[in-house]
């Protein structure tokens, strides 16, 4: 090899390697997930939540693409997403659903005039044209939420930054199970009914919801109560 060719080769990896440091990394957005779907009964209470899904950075580029369902339409603006994207969530609420206390601070705002969002009987929810949540109904009973798979579980809102919260609309006392107004003997009969899955009406079952994760934590919680 000469050495004109070996030098012209060396030019060549220089300008490639400088302007690999110097150029802007191009902002991705495919690598969203619509990960959550939540919503109350009368729908005012409804969040989404997205979440990267393969471990990307650099997944910066949601503001300007839109989030859909059947009758509307949402395009994403304001929130200034960091570079560092891998596994996180992006959070998108309601205004009813953003001002409960202890509600994580959403990255994103449905306007009023679009909520309800989706439809609690039936609907989907597209992010872009990279994923779609289709589903033939989502819980309604202020502690469920409806997840990526249609796996239905204790509702787990997280924001960007990483803070995760929980809705309870359907219980104004946990461990209140038969809806005395106090915790009793009472309430022992209902939790377990509700745990074994054999409820009878007058039990409250978000009541005996407490999202821990597991039956043995919501045991723990619910005796820690009664105690």
């Amino acid at each position: 090899m000469s050495r004109g060719i070996r030098y012209s080769r060396v030019v060549v990896a220089v300008v490639a390697l400088t302007l690999a440091m110097t150029l802007p990394v191009l902002a991705g957005a495919h690598t969203w997930r619509v990960n959550e779907v939540f919503s109350n009964a009368a729908g005012n209470i409804q969040f989404i939540e997205l979440r990267e899904c393969c471990g990307g950075n650099f997944e910066t580029g949601v503001n300007g693409q839109s989030l859909t369902s059947t009758t509307r339409s949402y395009t994403f603006s304001g929130f200034t997403i960091p570079p560092t994207t891998a596994n996180k969530h992006l959070l998108i609420a309601t205004p009813d659903c953003a001002a409960l206390p202890g509600f994580p601070t959403p990255n994103y705002i449905i306007p009023a005039g679009s909520v309800p969002f989706f439809n609690t009987g039936g609907d989907f929810v597209k992010y872009a044209v990279y994923d779609t949540l289709t589903f033939a109904g989502v819980p309604t009973n202020g502690v469920h939420s409806l997840n990526a798979g249609l796996v239905v579980a204790c509702n787990t809102p997280t924001n960007y930054a990483g803070t995760s919260g929980s809705i309870n609309l359907g219980c104004s006392m946990l461990g209140d199970v038969n809806g005395s107004g106090g915790l009793d003997g009472g309430d022992i009969a209902g939790f377990v009914r509700v745990k074994t899955g054999t409820p009878i009406g007058g039990d409250n079952v978000t009541c005996a919801e407490y999202c821990t994760g597991t039956l043995a934590g919501d045991i723990a919680a619910f005796v820690n109560d009664l105690l």
